[in-house]
């Protein structure tokens, strides 16, 4: 777990997301409260910078950070996205699993996946515990893997 913990890289956050104005906020409601509803307009950096922000507080090392997406074009691109911001591989550090594909490793500290994963997930390990933290990204658009 120490390794983990010391080989994480440090986020930055691009200025022009809205989502960034709000970056000490954010911290301190995601590290207080165990439930956290976010909204913001699209584009406005939630999907590409909560997962980020989990880093930074230290999230992703005892357990993944799952993050859900209802399709798995977006959960892939999410994935690279992020990625790309943090200068690592996709499948190291940050990963992504959808039908037929995983690209998760051992270092892996987030994980972007499509909500059926999860739910698949589920039936294996009903409390989550290969996670500590879970974002369910698109929530609104409601589905059956949702509710």
């Amino acid at each position: 777990m120490e390794a983990r913990r010391s080989s994480a890289v440090v986020p930055t956050y691009p200025d022009e997301l809205p989502i960034t104005a709000r970056h000490d906020e954010l911290l301190e409601v995601l590290r207080d409260h165990q439930v956290v509803i976010v909204a913001g307009e699209t584009g406005s950096g939630k999907s590409t910078q909560l997962p980020k922000l989990c880093l930074e507080l230290g999230r992703g090392v005892r357990g993944l950070i799952g993050h859900t997406q209802p399709r798995r074009i977006a959960a892939r691109s999410v994935s690279e996205r992020v990625a790309e911001e943090l200068g690592v591989e996709v499948g190291g550090q940050v990963g992504y699993a959808v039908r037929f594909t995983d690209q998760v490793g051992p270092d892996t500290r987030l994980k972007v996946m499509t909500d059926g994963i999860l739910l698949n997930e589920l039936q294996r390990d009903r409390l989550l515990l290969g996670y500590d933290t879970i974002i369910v990204d698109e929530a609104h658009e409601r589905s059956l893997n949702i509710d």
